[in-house]
């Protein structure tokens, strides 16, 4: 028997700066906030299924995931 782990909550905070580091104070028409979303979804779309598991994710997640973590930094 193997003991399981349960996975670890997802720090959008922490992704979101690995894959699009910097800050924008003015961002027009939400293109620097999609851009941001862009680099974070192909960030974690290069990671394995068992490294987005590790984080809490699904494959079908990485979109909202994307989204949420470019909000937080946006707000940050």
């Amino acid at each position: 028997m193997s003991a399981t782990t349960a996975p670890a909550t997802l720090d959008l905070r922490a992704v979101a700066s690995a894959f699009a580091p910097g800050s924008y104070n003015f961002d027009l028409l939400g293109l620097v906030s999609g851009y941001k979303a862009y680099l974070i979804f192909s960030g974690l779309d290069a990671r394995s299924d068992a490294e987005l598991a590790d984080m809490g994710l699904a494959r079908a997640d990485l979109p909202r995931a994307a989204m949420e973590a470019a909000k937080v930094l946006q707000r940050a």
